[in-house]
Formats: structure tokens, sequence, C-alpha cells
């Protein structure tokens, strides 16, 4: 599998957040045995150990955090803005989302599961005809991703790895992690598979609302250049009238876009 080298590489492995976790527990460690030791009084010992483990498991759930390891979290102002799509290749929308970017001359960059790009080969190739970026969202997406050992998440990440580069030709460059939760382990398997983080600025929760004007107002609502907005292809909520809201949010969301002036575009443009 081809790589190209990433500058940012290095310094990743340099910051590794594992050090930082393994600092706090010890830090955990030492103010409860000075507690039990009677070297300081217990109750704020122990409610200082409580924080520190609040921390972290704060900075484990938190998408756009910084602290488990470098986060792409926007892009710089280019006249653009970088639109993905999560949890496909799904066999009704993703055709009708080509379809629909095709007619607006937008790109966009798909996070997809490799279970189911196994399952839809397909999809993969007509998203890669299109022009669009294909990324790694894990092999399973599962939901469990952020407490799992270690082992198990770097075979989640090689395994999507491979099937998508087998399948679209060229290696994803950008891993997002299910739900956006991860832990301080999943940054040094990055760093192997040559794969930059990247969560977003901007989300429309078009998985949970069933109301198409609220997850475009999400969107809209103060839109920056550079900023990288979520939608999804998988597991995407309908409106009253059963259709995928997707299918009233995306057309409204690139009209508005390029009538401001912006382009839509994948993550390697706006990141390039």
């Amino acid at each position: 599998m081809a790589h190209h080298a990433d500058p940012g590489l290095a310094s990743m492995i340099a910051r590794d957040p594992r050090h930082v976790f393994h600092c706090a527990n010890l830090a955990t460690g030492i103010l409860l045995g000075c507690g039990a030791g009677h070297l300081l009084p217990f109750a704020p010992a122990a409610g200082g150990a409580a924080a520190l483990q609040a921390a972290l498991t704060a900075a484990c759930v938190c998408p756009r955090c910084q602290w488990v390891g470098a986060n792409v979290t926007r892009g710089p102002a280019r006249g653009a803005v970088a639109l993905t799509f999560d949890d496909g290749p799904d066999p009704a929308l993703t055709p009708w989302i080509l379809a629909t970017l095709r007619a607006h001359k937008a790109r966009a960059s798909f996070f997809c599961i490799g279970n189911k790009a196994r399952r839809y080969p397909h999809l993969i190739r007509a998203i890669r005809d299109s022009g669009h970026s294909v990324e790694n969202h894990s092999d399973r997406h599962r939901h469990s991703f952020a407490v799992l050992h270690h082992a198990v998440i770097a075979r989640e990440v090689r395994t999507a790895q491979q099937t998508l580069t087998d399948l679209a030709g060229t290696a994803p460059r950008f891993f997002r992690a299910p739900l956006g939760f991860r832990n301080p382990w999943l940054a040094p398997v990055l760093a192997e598979c040559q794969l930059r983080y990247v969560s977003w600025s901007r989300r429309g929760f078009d998985t949970v609302d069933r109301r198409p004007a609220h997850i475009l107002g999400r969107l809209l609502t103060d839109l920056r250049d550079g900023d990288i907005l979520l939608l999804h292809d998988g597991k995407g909520a309908c409106d009253r009238r059963g259709r995928p809201v997707l299918h009233t949010v995306l057309p409204g969301l690139l009209e508005n876009v390029t009538g401001r002036g912006l382009a839509v575009v994948d993550l390697p443009t706006l990141l390039a």
C-alpha cells in the first residue's frame, strides 16, 4: 500500500496522547494514595482524583477535543467548505447523493464503513468515479469504539483501510471515529497508517432530527469559509412523510452555500 509522507505525523507521534493519560492516571493514584495514607485529607484527595478521571472521560467523548490526539476540526479559508458524509455506503441513499452532488457541481468526502464497503463494492467505485474521496470510518462502526482494547482499535482501522484502498484504488487519507468518540491509543495507529484524524466544525444531527429546516439551520447559521460539515448517507432520519430528511436538506444546503460564493469541496481539496 503506497503512502505519501505527512510532515505532521512525526509531531503527532512526539506528542503521543498516551503520555497524558499515563500521567493523569499516575496523579490519580498518588492522590488516592496520599488520601489513604492520611498525607492529605481524604475527601479533597478523592475529589481531585475523580476530577482527573472525569476530564479524561470527557476528552474521549468530546468529538472536537485535541487531548487524545491531533484533530482537524476546520480547514483554512480558501473560499470553500468541505462536505462530509458518514456511515455509508447505503444502496438507497448514496446513489441519490451522488446524483445531487453532480447536479450542483459539488464534491464531498465519504467516510465509509469497511464491512458496508465489502457488501456494496460498486458504491465505493461509484463514489470514486464521481470524483469524491473515500475515507475511513472503521470496519464495523462499533459504538464501543472508544473503550476497545488498542489491538481491536488497530484491527478496525487497518482492516477498513485495506478494504477501502482495494476497492477505491487509492488509500484513504483521513479517519473519523464512530460517533466521534476515541481514546489516546488511536493516534499511534493512525500515524502508522498515514491517516489524519478529522472531525467537523458543523453538524446537522440528521440521524435524529426529523425537521429539515432545523438541520439546515444548524449547518448554515454563521457558516464560515473553511467549515467542515457533517451529514450521513447511512442511518439518516426520515421526515414526517417518511422521506429521508437528506432529500430536502442536501439540495437546500448546496444552493445556499454556493449562493454565498463558497465552493463545496472534499477534504483533500480543503486541507491540501
